[in-house]
């Protein structure tokens, strides 16, 4: 018996010393995909609650750009679930690398192969696609790809030294063919079906609404195209000081008033694109850096082509900038100089209302990029002279102008309960964010001022 004892014992004992299929390294690979899984859980859940925003993605941010883009989504779904879903794989089955079952981690190997491979082909879409499609980069996302990158390379490295121990010889060029037709699947899907953007949210001010009503109303809930700071405030809004009228000959333009409240201010100071005699005028607010506001400066562009003689566009530049905006309490990246772009336009308006249609013309030329300060300033001296440019940027008039633009935007925000950019209103109501094409806003016209 002792003798059949000792030989079970000789048995058992080269698998209690044999070499482990792994080491410290796989640690490793683990702690990165769960990094980048609670970036990844983080976004999904950001995405689904809020549409995309996200602490310290404010308006035009390039994380803002990234996570409300039709690339942010595969078949209705944020982009970030299935990441998950690849991420949490290739973690779990990191834990069957066992020489207790060598054929589930023979499996298991394979499966962490194509992971491994779909990881870094998957990483090199996206962070494709937000480089070359939308031209801006979230740094949640980067991160979360560069951590899963790093958790597959690692992986790689060692897997060889996995599979002799387990006596497989694993196929690198199969599993990495794998990994391209799995993301290319999910490429094709994202080109072909993409996510159809949010229409407009549409609020009539002139509807009665007891929260409104109130003495002090509370701020307005902000959505993923706010500006992040707090923007509403919550006492009562005063009439702004009177704007100075700029010597013009061109018709007068009549004030703008925004319904249910006792703000009316003067619109000489404020350049108007279109005829000023037309029928109908919509109010654009907007920032020149931010790229939702350029989308739509396109569509009005266009239908003011469409609706000559008919319709008319006051633009009211609100820069979301801390350095002129008392409403901003912390410039994002995106937004920097947005101050000396609301002034040059302002100041270009006040020197020579007749040019400034041409100024925007030549500014907004392509709405998918941001002209330097230098080459906006440079190009405004010329149209109406340096010493003029120079002496309008630093006058009394532009300032106030600027404070009532501000003003403008918090009483729309307040009242609307909302803080969207850009803002469009349209008679009685307010158009808060873009319009995804300019169908839709055509559509929009149609239906508040009965255009034909």
């Amino acid at each position: 018996m002792a003798k059949k004892k000792r030989q079970g014992q000789l048995k058992k004992e080269p698998q209690t010393q044999a070499a482990p299929l792994t080491g410290a390294w796989l640690h490793g690979v683990r702690a990165l995909l769960v990094s980048a899984m609670i970036i990844t859980s983080y976004l999904a859940l950001v995405t689904l609650t809020n549409g995309g925003g996200a602490p310290g993605c404010g308006p035009d941010s390039g994380c803002d750009q990234v996570l409300t883009s039709s690339w942010a989504y595969w078949l209705g779904i944020p982009v970030s679930l299935p990441g998950l879903a690849l991420y949490g794989v290739f973690l779990i089955s990191t834990f069957s690398l066992s020489s207790q079952d060598l054929e589930k981690a023979r499996r298991s190997l394979n499966a962490q192969t194509l992971c491994a491979f779909s990881v870094l082909f998957a990483a090199i879409w996206f962070v494709g696609v937000q480089g070359i499609k939308i031209k801006a980069f979230c740094p949640y996302c980067c991160t979360a790809h560069a951590l899963a990158s790093i958790a597959a390379i690692l992986f790689l490295t060692r897997a060889n030294s996995v599979g002799s121990k387990l006596s497989v010889q694993l196929n690198f060029a199969g599993g990495a063919l794998a990994g391209v037709v799995l993301v290319a699947v999910v490429a094709f899907v994202q080109v072909a079906f993409p996510k159809k953007q949010a229409a407009p949210e549409i609020v009539n001010l002139a509807e009665s609404n007891p929260e409104i009503e109130t003495t002090n109303p509370p701020p307005a809930q902000l959505s993923e195209e706010e500006v992040t700071p707090q923007v509403i405030s919550t006492e009562e809004t005063q009439t702004p000081p009177e704007n100075v009228v700029s010597k013009s000959d061109r018709p007068a333009s009549p004030p703008l008033l925004i319904p249910r409240t006792n703000f009316q201010i003067t619109t000489s100071g404020l350049p108007t694109l279109g005829d000023l005699t037309a029928t109908h005028r919509i109010t654009c607010i907007f920032d020149y850096t931010c790229h939702h506001c350029r989308n739509l400066h396109g569509f009005i562009r266009e239908l003011l082509v469409k609706y000559d003689g008919q319709l008319s566009c006051l633009m009211i530049p609100m820069p979301l900038d801390a350095d002129c905006n008392r409403l901003i309490k912390k410039t994002q990246e995106d937004h920097l100089n947005a101050c000396a772009y609301a002034k040059v336009c302002l100041a270009v308006h006040q020197i020579a209302p007749e040019k400034y249609d041409a100024f925007d013309n030549w500014l907004f030329s392509n709405h998918e990029s941001v002209k330097s300060v230098e080459t906006v300033m440079e190009h405004a001296r010329d149209l109406v002279g340096a010493d003029e440019l120079d002496k309008a940027l630093q006058s009394d008039q532009l300032i106030e102008q600027l404070k009532t633009n501000i003003t403008t935007y918090e009483t729309t925000s307040k009242m609307g309960r909302k803080s969207s950019m850009p803002q469009t209103i349209i008679g009685s109501q307010v158009v808060f964010g873009p319009p995804p094409n300019v169908e839709t806003l055509d559509r929009i016209l149609k239906q508040i001022l009965q255009l034909n």
